[in-house]
């Protein structure tokens, strides 16, 4: 699914950051993981705009802009 999105929204596979091959599916946790883990990578600075999506149980999902 989060691939899926990633093509349909046409988003670079480096600017796109998937966490679920390490640390599995942690729900409601995974979005500030990704991004903690993303920032230690370098992938990820102080300022830059990131889009957040995150979809679950019954076909829910959200999504906002926020600057790191």
């Amino acid at each position: 699914m989060l691939d899926a999105l990633r093509r349909k929204l046409k988003i670079p596979e480096e600017k796109f950051v998937i966490e679920i091959d390490t640390v599995g599916n942690t729900v409601s946790s995974t979005i500030p993981i990704a991004i903690a883990r993303a920032r230690q990578a370098g992938r990820v600075k102080p300022g830059d705009l990131a889009l957040l999506l995150g979809f679950g149980v019954g076909y829910s999902w959200a999504g906002t802009l926020a600057r790191l």
